[in-house]
């Protein structure tokens, strides 16, 4: 009986060694934020009209382990530059649904994040710093150049590259560009 309660007891503890080391191997960090805001804009001389934006973010930064140190106890991390996807949702009526969609897809800078904001003339494209401005934006298949000004600005579509006046470039995609 002894033999046998040792046994079990030893299985128990060699069975939980087993589970234990089972661990989650993806080390990379993701998160989904939520924003939804509404503002007033003067449609005509005397209309107001009120639009309601949503925006959702997801971020996610890829880790990976140093492959020349493979194999060792205590491994580098390489820490890749976040992959921001950004989805603008816009309602300009009454109704449950939403009229226009897009989704920005880059990667973000330690330095700077792009903002976003979806007009019903085309995408307007700016940072989050006071004294840094996009100075080129261009379609990176027909090279056609577009800018933030109303008649110039992107309404399609596709990639696209961004120079800012820093001279740093950013690679953005522009997908789900709809009308609902």
């Amino acid at each position: 009986m002894k033999n046998l309660k040792l046994t079990v007891l030893g299985l128990v503890f060699a069975t939980s060694g087993l589970f234990a080391q089972e661990a989650d191997l993806d080390m990379s960090d993701k998160w989904i934020t939520k924003d939804v805001v509404t503002m007033e804009v003067d449609s005509d001389e005397y209309d107001v009209d009120e639009i309601t934006m949503l925006e959702i973010t997801e971020v996610f930064t890829p880790v990976m382990l140093d492959p020349e140190d493979r194999y060792k106890l205590n491994q580098d991390i390489i820490f890749m530059p976040a992959q921001i996807t950004k989805t603008i949702k816009l309602d300009y009526d009454a109704d449950a649904l939403y009229d226009r969609e897009v989704e920005f897809t880059y990667n973000k800078s330690d330095e700077f994040d792009l903002d976003f904001t979806l007009t019903k003339d085309g995408i307007i494209i700016l940072t989050d710093k006071d004294d840094l401005f996009v100075r080129k934006m261009w379609d990176k298949n027909s090279e056609v150049m577009f800018s933030n000004i109303k008649d110039k600005r992107i309404k399609n579509e596709g990639e696209y590259v961004i120079e800012l006046t820093d001279g740093q470039k950013v690679d953005l995609k522009i997908s789900n560009y709809e009308r609902m």
